[in-house]
């Protein structure tokens, strides 16, 4: 009776837990496209694993266009630091220069009205003060 509730509980974690899909670098200067093959209403959930260097917080805005085919279904941006559920978080501040890491949970998501291949264009539009550095930000996609 133990094996039965030890396997019962191991198959409800698996069940529960989230696949990443794929990952896209934001630093890259160029255009980027993410096409993933849905199924009507599974949700698509976004994070960010971010490592980052400011003196002033900086600005920035995470912009996507969602396509099904030819055409777009939505266009939005948020705040890519604006971000819950905080994993590996290390924020330390040195002489002014704040070195902030993190891996969290962004606004939002994506189900898809169909099932279908959706096209997933995200673009990072950020100030560019001398004393910012990005040194990792992948925008994670997990379903």
């Amino acid at each position: 009776m133990k094996n039965i509730s030890i396997l019962i509980l191991i198959l409800a974690l698996v069940s529960c837990s989230q696949e990443e899909i794929t990952r896209i670098d934001l630093t890259k200067d160029v255009v980027q496209v993410i096409n993933i093959k849905c199924e009507k209403h599974r949700q698509i959930d976004f994070y960010l694993d971010c490592d980052i260097e400011f003196a002033e917080h900086p600005n920035m805005v995470l912009d996507f266009e969602f396509y099904q085919g030819q055409q777009q279904l939505l266009k939005g941006g948020l705040d890519p630091l604006n971000c819950s559920n905080l994993k590996n978080e290390s924020k330390v501040v040195t002489n002014g220069t704040t070195r902030w890491k993190f891996y969290g949970k962004l606004e939002g998501n994506f189900i898809p009205p169909a099932d279908t291949i959706f096209s997933i264009y995200p673009t990072l539009v950020k100030n560019n003060t001398k004393n910012f550095k990005i040194y990792k930000m992948d925008l994670v996609f997990v379903r």
